[in-house]
């Protein structure tokens, strides 16, 4: 079970420390210095700064038969997610001790506009770690769309070893394996499956750098703010950047389409049987893995998690990007980053703690922390 720990007031003592980047002036500096990294890519996204809220206009017009009146009704939805605002209730996070992540970002999600609930340096560019996967997969499916159930191709070799050869996380698949499409998709998603993820990207554009060229151009149509890839898996790289506010935006736009959000709500999945894998492989989420479920079940408007992605480099830190629907329907997204390092549930923590404010002030909220005894599938790396 969730435990609670000491309550926290909530006042901002002078002595809290504050965290921040500073930005440099050399193009993908992005070192560690005391546990932050020093963050500037601003020089590359000069000419990415396109609004959000560039959406398509959808528009209904309706004839009266009966009359000779004729009425227009006019509705503009963006395409694209916009960031979420700001608000005099918006509530910005110092202790850390409450919230062990250097950012993060709590999103109440309205066809009105997104608001903030809290902050702790939303806007500030990280390392995103495997959250970029959030990125991989809208992009793949803007460009291929939702493949057929029986859709296959090969895993080539060179995507496996040279996944192996940057000890990044592989789900199993083998060179030469007809691997389905939509198995690859689960594997990028839920385990975080390097070898999916790139072997997704080289079957959309036939190489990786191809594929994250599409992505950095789908970055500046959704109007990201401090986003740019150099990879389709979240490795680090020192110009490989993000923020937590972007990141809400892209999980937002995945679970705008029932696919996609399918994949991230899903916690166990099994591949189709292949003649290397005759009972295919189970595939279990990284994130669903992590949450007992009843956390915020006391809160006076429930709160479950139904799924997101998780992600993790030394640099990085935990990072851990879901959303939660009330018992009232409401929707909220919570992003952080930079939590503990080695300590994967402690980004589990800071999400509950966080998901508190949906429904009381800070002062009355109190430090969330999961044992990792109650999680049966449970999955820590």
């Amino acid at each position: 079970m969730a435990k609670r720990q000491q309550q926290h007031s909530g006042k901002i003592k002078p002595g809290d420390i504050l965290f921040g980047c500073i930005l440099t002036a050399i193009l993908g500096a992005g070192l560690y210095a005391a546990g932050k990294p020093v963050l500037n890519h601003m020089q590359e996204k000069n000419t990415q700064q396109t609004a959000a809220e560039e959406g398509t206009a959808l528009i209904t017009t309706t004839v009266n038969e009966t009359t000779t009146a004729t009425t227009t009704t006019t509705t503009t939805t963006a395409r694209f997610p916009s960031a979420a605002s700001r608000t005099t209730e918006t509530v910005t996070i110092s202790d850390s001790e409450l919230v062990i992540a250097r950012n993060a970002c709590l999103i109440q999600v309205s066809p009105e506009g997104n608001t903030r609930i809290a902050e702790k340096d939303a806007d500030t560019a990280i390392y995103p770690a495997s959250l970029t996967k959030l990125m991989t997969l809208v992009t793949y499916l803007e460009l291929m769309g939702e493949p057929a159930e029986d859709e296959a191709i090969e895993m080539r070799a060179e995507v496996v070893a040279e996944q192996q050869a940057r000890l990044a996380y592989v789900a199993g698949f083998t060179a030469g394996e007809s691997c389905r499409i939509q198995d690859l998709l689960y594997a990028m998603m839920l385990p975080s499956g390097a070898d999916a993820a790139v072997m997704l990207a080289v079957h959309a554009c036939g190489s990786e750098a191809a594929f994250v060229e599409e992505m950095n151009a789908l970055a500046k149509e959704m109007g990201l703010q401090q986003s740019i890839f150099f990879n389709c898996t979240g490795l680090n790289d020192e110009r490989h950047f993000s923020s937590v506010q972007d990141m809400a935006i892209v999980l937002e736009y995945a679970i705008r389409n029932p696919y996609a959000k399918k994949i991230l709500s899903t916690r166990k999945y099994t591949t189709y049987p292949t003649n290397v894998h005759p009972e295919g492989i189970e595939l279990i989420s990284t994130t669903l893995s992590r949450i007992v479920g009843n956390e915020l079940e006391n809160l006076s408007d429930p709160l479950h998690i139904q799924g997101g992605k998780t992600g993790y480099t030394d640099p990085a830190g935990q990072c851990l990007a879901t959303w939660a629907e009330s018992a009232d329907g409401n929707t909220y997204i919570c992003v952080i980053a930079g939590s503990t390092p080695l300590q994967p549930l402690d980004a589990v923590g800071d999400t509950l703690t966080l998901y508190q404010l949906t429904d009381m002030p800070l002062s009355d909220i109190t430090k969330i922390t999961v044992d990792a005894e109650n999680l049966p599938d449970y999955v820590h790396y």
